[in-house]
Order: C-alpha cells, then sequence, then structure tokens
C-alpha cells in the first residue's frame, strides 16, 4: 500500500528535517492515525515528491517534523492543459476544481462571459486552493493547478496565442477533440457557460486563433466538459 501523501512548501535534501505545517499534521495524527516512524511521502506541488518518515518533535507553531529519506523529481504531465472556463453554480464548481486536479490540469483561469450566471471572482479564495491540493494528493500527483485571476474568453485566448498554446473551444460542431490536439505540447481549453459564449466572444476568441473542438454530439455541463477534456489529452498520452 502507497504511503500517505502530504503537501509541504519545499523539500528538503536526503538526511535532512521536513516539516508538515499544523494542518497536514493534524491529519496525520488524527484522521490517518499516524506516529512516529511510519513512512509517508511528501509532495511540493511543482514535481518534487520525498520518502520520509515521521518524527516526534514539533515547532512552536504546531508544524509536526519528517526525516526525509528519498527525493525524487517527477516530470509535468503532457501536454500541458490549460483550462480557462465559466464557473458553475453551487457545489459544481467544487466538482470541477477536483476533476482538473486529479487530471493534473496546469492552470486553471476562471471566466466572465456574456452569458454567465456566476461571477468568476466566486473561485477566489483559499476554499478553491484546498480542492486542488486534495485532489492532485488523492491522485498521486506531484503538480498543482495552478490558479488564476479572473479573465473574458476572449482576452485569454490571446493571451494564449501570445504564449505559443494550441487554443481550443468547447464546441459540439468543431472537428473531434483529439484531432485538433494531436502533437500539442500545450493546449488552452476555453469553456463557456450553459449559455454557451456569444456571438462575439465565439468570433473575438477565433480570431485570436482558438478552434473550435468537439466531444462528441452531446452538450455537456461546465464541470463534465472540462472534466472530460481532460482526461481525454490525459488518456491520449496515457
Amino acid at each position: 500500500m502507497a504511503a500517505p501523501r502530504f503537501l509541504i512548501e519545499s523539500l528538503p535534501a536526503v538526511g535532512a528535517v521536513a516539516w508538515l505545517d499544523r494542518d497536514e499534521a493534524r491529519h496525520a495524527v488524527g484522521s490517518r492515525r499516524l506516529g512516529e516512524g511510519d513512512p509517508v511521502e511528501l509532495v511540493d506541488g511543482r514535481g518534487g515528491v520525498a520518502m520520509a518518515r515521521l518524527g516526534r518533535d514539533r515547532d512552536h507553531a504546531g508544524n509536526l517534523a519528517a526525516v526525509v529519506a528519498e527525493v525524487r523529481r517527477v516530470p509535468r504531465p503532457a501536454p500541458q492543459v490549460h483550462v480557462a472556463s465559466a464557473v458553475p453554480k453551487g457545489d459544481r464548481l467544487g466538482t470541477m476544481l477536483d476533476a482538473m486536479g486529479e487530471l493534473a490540469a496546469t492552470s486553471f483561469t476562471p471566466l466572465d462571459c456574456d452569458h454567465s450566471v456566476t461571477p468568476a471572482a466566486r473561485v477566489a479564495g483559499d476554499r478553491a486552493g484546498r480542492i486542488l491540493a486534495e485532489a492532485m494528493k488523492q491522485s498521486r500527483g506531484a503538480w498543482l493547478t495552478d490558479l488564476h485571476q479572473a479573465s473574458d474568453p476572449v482576452r485569454f485566448a490571446q493571451a494564449a496565442a501570445g504564449q505559443g498554446w494550441r487554443t481550443i473551444i468547447l464546441d459540439p460542431r468543431g472537428r473531434p477533440l483529439t484531432e485538433v490536439v494531436a502533437g500539442a505540447s500545450a493546449v488552452a481549453l476555453l469553456v463557456g457557460p450553459e449559455g454557451g459564449f456569444s456571438e462575439a466572444e465565439s468570433a473575438g476568441m477565433q480570431a485570436a486563433g482558438a478552434t473550435p473542438a468537439s466531444l462528441g454530439c452531446t452538450v455537456l455541463r461546465v464541470e463534465l466538459a472540462v472534466a472530460v477534456a481532460c482526461g481525454v489529452m490525459r488518456a491520449a498520452t496515457a
């Protein structure tokens, strides 16, 4: 059975002491019932993974010591997937964040669209970061999904083109997603609200170089479209 995985700020060298912050320490000794000498995996969210064993020492802030036995680097999953999406209503936002974290999306930019119901500002705050971090750990990933400031679809498409990313608009009228992203090292994925992108937004994104791509003949909810698209790109390079 794999050792429990915990997120830390940075990984020290082999033989040095790493410190689980108070929340991670509480989870380790409380929910996981771990104790001194138990093996754990430590991950920094930037590709660093360490095998370690819990110690008994705590510092003044309640952080828990762990002695590092091995450190390795995990490459970022390819292709890089930069998701820019309208924000779904209610708890469906958590479902979308969880899917992106588990499927190792490179970044997430919430969008304010002409037909949006939920403002992109709803994504701001610690909760979104916690969901992404827990999803990364649960899936045994090593790279955190970066959370970016809100944007609008056209501005995001223009910025993605400037980065040289293959920019995709999810649209059931487009070519199959697997065809459109073939050979890309970095993909920008634009997902609209349930009312879809407006005509002006679609025209502006395509003028910036974005290509419509389809997940099939059905129209999916926002969070499911994001999850399926990320899954397709991960499966294609597995």
